[in-house]
């Protein structure tokens, strides 16, 4: 097998530069891909050295389905057809395999049948039919049509093909079918539109909560490498499993004993009887990976690897890969490595896991990622006793990451609230989709250390962004995300929803018995933006505890406060457990969330929380008014964050995206020619971008239905006056110098010229006062005034598309007063991102001026979304300035780039996270 892989790798590493060896061979076209079932496959383009596998394949259809395929018997392929199939030329034709193992269990192909249209056809194996393999297949060779300027596929199918005629219909695309001698003719356009985006984005859902359901639900658990020390992680994970009371099947395999702790042990897997559904890895990185040959062998569907040392050099970071590969080239799923492993309460428990006891069982999910920071969220859900749903560590999450596990639990109705602890994001964009759709229904809180980004743990391979840590913030705020700053934030925010739910509104009340704590909550309060509504410092300091409880009541019963903030000053004298337990009668009769802030010994308290620790009818107690509001803080950010952004994105009718596509692709082919990238997934920064400027600019905008304001470039005096003449004075002059054309501080801009004398004087004067500049010079159309505004697109590696907006000039620049989202934007996004820049007040009208076209604003905003989202060539747009006035704006000047479509992260096609197999 290694020597089948190494050959494979020589021939795609020889067939990329497209020289003597063949056509260049695309390898971004590559991908693991989620089944339906929960397994996993790898995808590939299609290689001469296949013609015997995909002989196999053909032999092992039955005739009714190799009939379906060929319209004919066909009972073996000829010489002749098996080179026609496996040698294509990755442009106009075009064909796909899908492996389990070293077996095609799929294929599909398209051929170019005129410049912009190809027929289609795929053939799924019998065993795997139903696993969602067709609908698979035509994403890919649907996204890779589109790369090669195919816009419609067709397909010749028999009636009684079904199946087929199903994968077309159901794909989300607008489908014709028409019957011509007894084959029914299908023929649709490829480019995705809303309806094939969900149908993808439902049927990835499915898959991925499939894969995830599979992991934490075994019931049969293999457990390699495990010793008669308990110590050791194998006998931890074993420890685990007998206290969590699991009553599944358990086989251990261990090379020291015959027995271990009353169960058998055998000597290899290959032993064990199987099929297993999960495998507990503790072996050495090196041992790991035939570990996971012999479980293939077996049967073993999931896996989950504590072993550390996959990341620590580069021999680690490459067994690692490896690692990946094998465990998809078999269909199975990965939890690793360096995971603390997963656990689970309830009516079913599983403790796979380094945690040291089964939590209790509750409303909250948990996960994280390096075995640090898993080891600090179960340290702390143990301290506050938080009722626990489920726990994954997904490690290095070289296979299973997060977005599994929000895929799974969004379909769980036992999940009340998700945590999640993230040092990295393989997919962030990925995931602002998923989050978006989740917490309309559950509250998702997560923690982002800080520097995550430039300090990434060993073995979290991603693409670097090359935006600031606040664009994803903001992308992650506009998707309901609720952000905490640390550990201890993350699991109180979660404690408050998992005991009492979310509040039902904003309203605040504070209750303190005595006024310096009150005042304290209040300044706190205060500081975080709270809406207080209700106030009581007075309640007096006694030992009685009815008095505080008649005050709570007082103020909860009124239905005037969703949030009460309780300030106790512990007077040693009163129960105040006895206190909590009254006043959280009250709270649930009364639908008010209550968090108290209890000032005592630290030993009282820590009695206390004991307390609370074992009894969720007790609400959250924190030792500091910071730490309550904070609380408090999180919990209401998330019951306000559902209705964040429900809407369907907006579209605009008058938007022609083959018209810019064409754009694009002329000036990359002028550009770069037969020299371009053949794998758009490596483009790497600005030695593949072109500058894109003028005439050419402004027809793509155009195209989306922006205009850019009128200006012709001049080499001289006459050439000003002439081109003046034909827009109309008054005019205004500019160096097209990108340093200086929008700067008058610089000299580079002169506005309101108002005749040819003028002129004439101004381009002497900048000619003189610009000589360092070689810039030509420009002539523009005067604007109306208006608010300047800047708007940006960067095609980013690993967020994709990106929007930005400020208001113009170097204050905002300097004070980072800049906006970020992702398209598509529905129209509520777009005003949001148009309101979101502090200085954007600026537009409402400020000291005696009227406000400026919001809407218009808005508008721009959602076409240059649709513009970066529709193209990925486009790698930076720049508007600037965009003059937005009293009514309607004008865009000033525009600058863009371009390059080679990168392979994104999160496009029109279903892939697993990770780089894809060997």
């Amino acid at each position: 097998m290694a020597d089948r892989r190494d050959g494979l790798r020589s021939l795609r590493r020889r067939a990329r530069g497209g020289t003597d060896a063949g056509p260049a061979y695309p390898a971004h076209w590559e991908a693991d891909i989620a089944l339906r079932d929960g397994s996993a496959a790898h995808l590939r383009p299609i290689l001469p050295e296949d013609a015997e596998a995909l002989q196999a394949f053909h032999q092992r259809q039955s005739e009714h389905s190799r009939y379906l395929r060929f319209f004919a018997p066909m009972p073996r392929l000829s010489e002749r057809d098996l080179t026609r199939f496996t040698t294509v030329d990755h442009r106009d034709r075009v064909a796909f395999v899908v492996l389990v193992g070293k077996d095609i269990v799929a294929v599909g192909r398209y051929d170019r049948t005129s410049p912009r249209s190809a027929e289609v056809a795929f053939n799924v194996a019998d065993s795997r039919q139903g696993s969602g393999l067709g609908s698979v297949l035509l994403e890919h060779l649907a996204a890779a049509a589109r790369e090669q300027g195919i816009d419609v596929f067709t397909a010749e199918v028999l009636p009684q093909n079904t199946k087929m005629i199903k994968v077309f219909t159901e794909a989300g695309f607008d489908v014709d079918r028409t019957l011509d001698d007894g084959v029914v003719m299908v023929s649709f356009r490829i480019d995705p539109t809303a309806r094939s985006l969900a149908v993808m984005a439902e049927r990835e859902h499915r898959a991925e909560a499939r894969a995830m359901e599979r992991l934490l639900h075994p019931e049969s658990v293999l457990l390699v490498g495990v010793s008669s020390h308990r110590d050791s992680v194998g006998g931890r994970f074993l420890t685990a499993l007998e206290g969590s009371g699991y009553a599944g099947t358990v086989h251990l395999v261990s090379r020291e004993a015959l027995e271990l702790r009353g169960r058998r042990a055998w000597a290899r897997i290959s032993e064990v009887p199987g099929p297993v559904d999960l495998a507990v890895i503790a072996l050495r990185p090196e041992a790991c990976l035939d570990a996971v040959e012999e479980c293939a062998e077996i049967g073993v569907r999931s896996v989950v690897i504590p072993t550390e040392g996959f990341a620590d050099s580069e021999r680690g970071r490459s067994l690692q890969r490896e690692l990946v590969a094998r465990i998809r080239r078999h269909g199975m799923r990965l939890l690793g490595p360096g995971s603390l492993g997963m656990l689970r309460t309830g009516d079913s428990p599983l403790s796979l896991s380094l945690a040291p006891h089964m939590p209790r069982a509750g409303r909250a999910a948990l996960a994280g990622q390096s075995s640090a920071l898993s080891a600090m969220l179960l340290a702390g859900t143990d301290a506050r006793g938080i009722g626990l749903h489920e726990f994954v560590g997904v490690g290095n999450r070289a296979d299973v990451s997060l977005n599994d596990t929000l895929q799974h639990w969004e379909d769980d109705e036992e999940v009340g609230v998700i945590g999640l602890a993230l040092e990295s994001m393989g997919n962030p964009r990925k995931f602002t989709r998923i989050a978006r759709r989740l917490t309309r229904r559950t509250p998702l809180i997560v923690l982002r250390p800080p520097g995550s980004e430039s300090h990434l743990p060993p073995g979290h391979d991603v693409r670097r962004s090359t935006l600031p840590r606040r664009a994803l913030d903001q992308v992650l705020d506009s998707a309901g995300v609720v952000q905490t700053g640390g550990v201890d934030h993350l699991l109180d925010v979660v404690d408050g929803i998992e005991r009492q739910g979310l509040p039902l509104g904003p309203r605040v009340g504070i209750l303190s018995n005595t006024a310096a704590l009150g005042a304290s909550l209040r300044g706190a309060a205060d500081r975080a933006g709270l809406r207080i509504v209700a106030e009581n410092r007075s309640v007096p300091l006694s030992p009685d505890p009815r008095l505080i409880q008649r005050a709570f009541t007082t103020m909860a019963a009124l239905g005037e406060v969703d949030l009460v903030i309780a300030g106790v000053l512990d007077a040693q004298g009163e129960d105040a457990e006895e206190v909590l337990r009254q006043m959280a009668i009250v709270a649930r009769h009364s639908e008010v969330v209550l968090l108290v802030c209890v000032v005592t010994g630290s030993d009282r308290f820590d009695a206390l929380r004991g307390r609370v620790r074992v009894d969720p009818q007790l609400p959250p107690v924190h030792a500091t008014p910071f730490g309550v509001v904070r609380a408090a803080s999180g919990l209401l950010e998330a019951a306000l964050r559902p209705a964040a952004d429900d809407e369907e994105p907006a579209r605009r009718e008058d938007v022609d995206r083959a018209a810019a596509r064409e754009i694009a692709e002329r000036l990359l082919r002028d550009h770069h020619g037969a020299g371009s990238p053949s794998d758009p997934g490596d483009r790497t920064g600005a030695e593949v971008e072109i500058e894109v400027g003028g005439e050419d600019v402004a027809a793509l905008l155009a195209a989306y239905g922006i205009e850019l304001l009128q200006g012709r470039r001049v080499a001289d005096e006459d050439e000003a006056l002439a081109r003046a003449a034909e827009i109309g004075y008054p005019v205004a002059l500019k160096s097209t110098d990108p340093v200086l054309r929008h700067r008058a501080d610089l000299g580079g801009v002169r506005l309101g010229i108002p005749d040819a004398v003028q002129l004439r004087h101004a381009v002497h004067a900048m000619h003189k006062d610009l000589s360092y500049s070689s810039a030509p010079l420009e002539v523009q159309a005067m604007a109306p005034a208006g608010v300047p505004m800047v708007v940006r697109s960067v095609e980013d590696p690993s967020l994709g598309p990106v929007l930005s907006l400020s208001v113009a000039g170097d204050a905002t620049d300097l004070l980072d007063d800049i906006a970020y989202a992702i398209p598509p934007f529905s129209e509520a996004g777009a005003h949001r991102l148009v309101d979101a820049p502090a200085s954007a007040v600026k537009l409402r009208g400020t000291r005696g001026l009227p406000p400026a076209d919001r809407d218009a604003l808005a508008d721009l905003v959602v076409r240059v979304g649709l513009l970066a989202e529709d193209l990925p060539e486009l790698a930076f747009l720049e508007l600037y300035p965009v003059l937005v006035a009293q009514h309607g704006l004008t865009v000033v000047g525009a600058g863009a780039r371009l390059a080679p479509a990168p392979n994104r992260t999160d496009g029109a096609r279903r892939t697993l996270s990770g780089p894809p197999g060997a």
